[in-house]
């Protein structure tokens, strides 16, 4: 059986890549179908491995031979492909079409054998094309040209058949009858098969081993049923979906959920005293929400040294968790829809995660990664890339001295995934934790998600899904005891089956523009990413996220020399680590950034006035703007005193748009997190 695989695999029209650093082998003797959105590159992926379309980077390979080194006869022996629109010669009549399928197996002289005769009519019949066989391509109805160029393809009787959106211009009884005949070769003759196909049921039902596009990019392969999951389909289509199981063939079905819909079946339901759930009162486990709660103050403090922090005071941080309840509210039929109970994936933007530690790493001097895994991670995310996301840990109360510790809040059970709650209930959550006494509630920190696996990635240690958060160690001794905030204790002790709830976004509803994502370059090809240790991890996640084609300079100011970890990028941007060592915070950073952003000669731009003066002992400095439009984007985090300082230079000195820029400030030296 011939074997088909890309290594590596770019593609690209006039130096814009379509298909960026991808790796696949189809598996023979099966059919394979591509699915994606449009523009997500399933054509151009699929011209790259039929030989049509020369690869900008990497290679494919056929039989483990680079296919651009083969001749063109040698290959259409074994590889066959109907493109998207093919073309066929004035006056040709069907029979002589299909006939052309034979030209690979053909010698000099170009005769045409009883062989080929066979394989014209075997192709033909299962097509459904006899009857048509003398009448010119011309007269045919576009459902009867696609059958005829798929019985073209077919006749060229080879072991591997690609095709590109066999059942444009069929109705559906003939969309059918065409996939039953492509899956019928495949079994009889054992033919592996490609498809690209925009009907994702049909993709499901019909696929061996199925892979989602999107921008270029494998978000998922494999078997259907693990492969068409809702937040896959949310991911690559955009759409919210149910998936159930297709009642004639057992399959994935996907049933869109439109933007003007109606109550959903669980909630008409539910209305009428009826709930389709093993727990009939699983919706009163979350119990109301209280009708007096102290208000909820500004922080009075930057959050724990360790990750990109909220900007926001806490209590905007509750209005963000209920953005997508607020909408829903607007487009409910009736006020008594608040009171319902709906699955809290369903209609609130920040779920509740339960982890627990699988591994604990030293990567530095000053830095310690925490790998969490949860069955309820299969439900976070924001979009492909974790870029700066940022997320809250739940830090529960130290154990005393032979107590055990606690368990995870229960005030936060009805916003964990496939619990129930009422929509004003999803947007009371942080009201009924700050209303809980302060010695019981812990500490809520704010992190960024250095890295995040889907479930079956083969990095991870189990087979759920992981995150990666990499703390700094900001720590003292106190009377022989470790001293800090209470995620960096937390952290300095954790070990591997300790429990810790999180809070973030729900990737059934939240996308790249989640609001908890501040990287925005917009079309910027060249960009300045600046930070100090407590950056870094958002720093490397957004290099790792960078496509080909973007430049720049990324600098990130550590403590220690041992703090220099490894990043990779595929872009263009250089990476330059600053170890602090005796100098003060951010002294070395600044430096650089006015290196890489000179004060430009006199006239080329109007220098800024003065930025608006930020009081950083008493308020985060936060500045972020929507995506540019500009080819020059600046990103900036880190210590307050420090950005604000950089932030003057590059506003008033430099005369850049604040548009341009995203200044964040979070935490201020020698005040205290706790």
């Amino acid at each position: 059986m011939a074997l088909l695989e890309a290594q590596d695999l770019t593609l690209a029209y006039d130096a814009v890549s379509i298909v960026d650093e991808l790796s696949l082998q189809l598996p023979t003797g099966e059919v394979t179908i591509i699915v994606g959105a449009n523009g997500c590159g399933k054509s151009t992926l699929l011209r790259g491995l039929s030989r049509l379309l020369k690869p900008a980077g990497g290679k494919v390979l056929l039989n483990g031979e680079d296919i651009h080194t083969r001749p063109a006869r040698e290959v259409a022996k074994m590889l066959g492909l109907l493109p998207q629109t093919p073309t066929a010669p004035d006056g040709i009549t069907v029979r002589e079409l299909i006939g052309r399928g034979r030209y690979p197996h053909q010698g000099w002289f170009k005769r045409f054998s009883s062989e080929d005769e066979a394989a014209v009519a075997r192709a033909m019949a299962v097509t459904g094309t006899t009857d048509l066989a003398e009448r010119p391509i011309d007269e045919l109805s576009g459902g009867q040209r696609q059958r005829v160029w798929i019985a073209m393809a077919l006749a060229q009787e080879t072991e591997l058949l690609l095709l590109d959106e066999p059942t444009t211009y069929l109705d559906v009884a003939h969309q059918l009858e065409v996939l039953d005949v492509i899956s019928e070769l495949n079994r009889t003759r054992g033919t592996t098969v490609v498809i690209v196909l925009h009907d994702l049921n049909l993709a499901a039902r019909y696929a061996d081993h199925l892979v989602a596009l999107k921008e270029g990019k494998i978000v998922a392969a494999g078997h259907p049923a693990a492969v068409v999951t809702e937040e896959m389909v949310k991911n690559v289509f955009g759409m919210p979906c149910r998936v159930i199981p297709d009642p004639v063939a057992g399959t994935p079905l996907v049933l869109p959920i439109g933007r003007h819909r109606v109550l959903r079946a669980e909630s008409v339901l539910a209305a009428k005293g009826i709930h389709r759930t093993t727990n009939p009162d699983a919706r009163l486990d979350a119990g109301p929400v209280p009708s007096e709660v102290p208000a909820a103050a500004p922080g009075t403090a930057g959050p724990e040294a360790g990750g990109v922090a909220d900007a926001a005071t806490d209590s905007v941080a509750e209005a963000t968790a209920g953005t997508a309840a607020a909408t829903a509210e607007a487009d409910s039929p009736a006020p008594a829809a608040q009171d319902v109970p709906e699955r809290a994936e369903e209609i609130s933007e920040m779920l509740a995660f339960a982890t627990h530690v699988v591994a604990v790493q030293g990567i530095g001097e000053n830095f310690k990664r925490i790998t969490l895994a949860g069955a309820d991670l299969a439900h976070f995310g924001a979009g492909d890339s974790p870029l700066d996301l940022r997320i809250k840990l739940m830090i529960q109360p130290a154990a005393e001295s032979g107590v055990p510790a606690a368990g995870l809040p229960a005030e936060f059970a009805s916003l964990r995934p496939g619990a129930w709650l009422s929509r004003a209930e999803a947007t009371g959550w942080y009201r009924r934790w700050l209303a809980l006494p302060a010695e019981s509630r812990g500490a809520m920190r704010t992190y960024t998600v250095r890295a995040l696996r889907p479930a079956g990635h083969r990095d991870n240690r189990g087979t759920e899904a992981e995150i990666d958060i990499d703390f700094v160690l900001h720590l003292r001794t106190e009377n022989g005891k470790l001293a800090g905030g209470p995620a960096t204790v937390w952290a300095a002790r954790a070990k591997a089956g300790d429990e810790l709830l999180l809070l973030g976004p729900n990737a059934g509803l939240c996308g790249p523009d989640y609001g908890g994502i501040e990287f925005r370059p917009g079309s910027a090809k060249r960009i300045l990413l600046a930070g100090d240790e407590t950056a870094a991890p958002a720093i490397c996640s957004i290099l790792e996220s960078l496509p080909a084609g973007i430049t720049g300079h990324a600098l990130i100011e550590v403590p220690d020399t041992g703090d220099i970890q490894g990043s990779s990028t595929r872009s263009g941007v250089s990476v330059q680590w600053l170890p602090r060592g005796s100098h003060p915070h951010g002294e070395l950073l600044a430096a650089a950034v006015r290196d890489v952003v000179a004060i430009p000669a006199a006239g080329a731009v109007m220098p800024g006035a003065d930025p608006e003066d930020v009081d950083v002992d008493s308020q985060i400095l936060w500045e972020t703007a929507t995506a540019s439009t500009q080819p020059f984007y600046a990103w900036l985090a880190g210590e307050a005193e420090m950005i604000k300082g950089m932030r003057r230079y590059l506003v008033r000195e430099a005369g850049m748009d604040r548009k341009q820029v995203a200044f964040m400030g979070y935490w201020r030296r020698g005040r205290s997190e706790n």
